[in-house]
């Protein structure tokens, strides 16, 4: 049997996914609920169909594909799309003559995964850059991961993980002699950071991270800023005190939240959170403190 994973985007000359010009591999599946995430399309393991409305040409083509009665045309000869009764076939998205229609997550092979990331590997050679594993958490399809960076690794291409911690270390550990970095997200330490908005256990968070250290590997970590929510000074300085214990740490990058991505939620039908961008002034400010402590990387 094949190994396949779920992959919803594979990102060409990604710059900001590690050292070097890289390619990132979007996994699907995820076991936290940031209320920010960026990338809602990663939440659940399964496909999903994006609806863009205004691509949408009312030709009732899905009506007439859709057995499940999911794309209706309504009296006004528009298309109404109800996907309590969508059972991601998926039929009507490959047959979408104006892409209005489009499913998220593709079972993919790691020789399919491999051909179209070996297509950039002289920018890799001459970048310093390589192959990064995204999300939603990658981790989550171990067998794949595993699988995928062995064959990155018998062809000499640098690899990065982005991950946030939350599942038990084994799951984390059979996949780390086949990566050269670990990019490592921590939101915050207060308890009820993680409590209200990304409903995930920090102490499992840590427990993985010191693990991580321990191995040997070099690790990055990152925090999304929201304003008002973990962007204080007290928090930032807590998280910089908190990491620099790490013997490995290559780095430490704060990224701002911003809100592009109501365009996903709007396309996969969910409800949008919209937060707070935090000011370029005080950004600057939280990379001061951070400074005191760790190395701050742009």
């Amino acid at each position: 049997m094949l190994n396949r994973g779920i992959i919803f985007d594979i990102q060409r000359f990604a710059v900001h996914d590690g050292p070097g010009i890289r390619t990132t591999v979007f996994l699907k599946g995820c076991q936290a609920r940031c209320g920010w995430c960026h990338n809602p399309e990663s939440l659940s393991l399964l496909p999903q169909i994006q609806y863009y409305q205004d691509r949408c040409n009312n030709c009732g083509r899905c009506f007439n594909l859709c057995s499940n009665g999911a794309h209706k045309i309504d009296t006004e000869a528009k298309h109404q799309f109800n996907r309590n009764l969508c059972k991601t076939c998926g039929l009507c998205a490959e047959e979408c003559l104006n892409d209005a229609l489009v499913i998220s997550g593709k079972k993919m092979t790691v020789d399919e995964v491999l051909k179209k990331v070996l297509d950039d590997s002289a920018y890799y050679i001459e970048s310093g850059g390589g192959v990064t594993l995204s999300g939603g958490e990658p981790v989550l399809q171990g067998d794949f991961c595993e699988s995928l960076l062995k064959r990155l690794k018998s062809e000499k291409i640098h690899t990065n993980l982005q991950t946030a911690g939350f599942y038990p270390y084994h799951m984390l550990k059979r996949l780390l002699p086949y990566l050269d970095l670990v990019t490592y997200d921590i939101k915050g330490v207060s308890h009820n950071i993680y409590d209200e908005h990304i409903c995930a256990d920090s102490s499992l968070a840590f427990e993985n991270l010191n693990h991580l250290d321990e191995y040997g590997i070099p690790i990055a970590v990152r925090t999304p800023c929201i304003h008002g929510i973990n962007d204080s000074p007290q928090e930032i300085e807590s998280i910089a005190i908190r990491i620099s214990a790490l013997k490995n740490l290559q780095g430490y990058k704060l990224i701002p939240y911003h809100n592009l991505a109501k365009i996903k939620y709007d396309i996969l039908g969910q409800e949008f959170n919209e937060y707070k961008i935090p000011a370029r002034e005080h950004l600057e400010l939280l990379k001061k403190i951070a400074e005191k402590y760790v190395k701050v990387i742009i």
